[in-house]
């Protein structure tokens, strides 16, 4: 008697096997999802009973088939996200135009404060001047010398300290990283996917950690301020015809130390897409 075969060529006892079997990486990866993220926003400062008691308040919008994202808590994180673009956008632009950068080397110079505001204002309304000043200036972007003049005080890309920036500024970024894995899963043309690839080895040797470093540093600001040149160029936010968002987003990632293997073959995945 022919044994009943279900679609694809499998008996339903193989296939329930082979279902389970799939299933494991999907839930071992909800697993590691979960608990990272929990651990990140214990480690950023959030009282433990606040987290166990979200996470609680969220199952019950799940099993209800409810709202997760709140839509207030969706607005601050875009506005705070915006706003740091938008001071980004200040900084590019005191590197770049011919009226904020000296002559001789082309390197942003210091600015009174009557011209600081003008260089403010091609970027934010009237009412928005002083306050982005202000925020500048307590976040270090900018520090006031003793002649009244505005400098710089990192390069063109802004590093914000402080566990609760970096909170807002994962909350901003990470929805966008999980939005772009599963658009690529799901698009069938590679040329159409969002880059999402990388360089990576297994076994560094500690010594080359912090050349490792150094190079990942140099070589990302290069290619980032060139992209970010041309974006700057292209963006019209009065446009007549639809617009988006876009971004490449760098990290470069150093993991703890482990044991080196004997294994003659090292592991290796260099600009592989995801």
């Amino acid at each position: 008697m022919n044994k009943l075969i279900g679609p694809g060529g499998q008996s339903p006892k193989r296939r329930a096997r082979t279902g389970k079997t799939a299933r494991l990486p999907s839930r071992a990866a909800l697993d590691v999802l979960l608990s990272e993220t929990i651990s990140f926003v214990l480690a950023a400062g959030l009282p433990r009973q606040s987290v166990a008691s979200e996470l609680r308040r969220e199952a019950r919008r799940l099993g209800a088939s409810g709202r997760l994202v709140r839509r207030r808590a969706t607005k601050a994180v875009k506005r705070g996200h915006e706003n740091l673009g938008e001071i980004a956008g200040i900084v590019h632009d005191w590197h770049r135009q011919a009226a904020y950068t000296n002559r001789r080397d082309g390197e942003p110079r210091a600015l009174r404060a009557p011209e600081l505001r003008a260089l403010v204002s091609k970027r934010l309304p009237r009412d928005r001047i002083a306050a982005a000043m202000r925020w500048m200036e307590l976040n270090a972007i900018v520090r006031r010398r003793r002649d009244g003049r505005f400098e710089l005080s990192m390069g063109r890309q802004i590093v914000l300290k402080g566990r609760r920036l970096a909170m807002e500024r994962a909350a901003a970024l990470v929805p966008q990283y999980l939005r772009v894995s599963l658009r690529n899963a799901d698009t069938a043309n590679p040329p159409t996917r969002d880059v999402d690839r990388d360089a990576r080895v297994f076994f560094l040797p500690e010594k080359w950690v912090g050349l490792w470093r150094v190079i990942a540093r140099e070589r990302a600001e290069a290619m980032l301020e060139g992209i970010d040149n041309w974006l700057e160029d292209h963006t019209r936010p009065d446009d007549s015809g639809p617009v988006r968002e876009v971004a490449l987003h760098c990290y470069a990632f150093t993991g703890e130390p482990r044991p080196a293997t004997s294994e003659k073959v090292n592991e290796r995945r260099t600009q592989k897409e995801a």
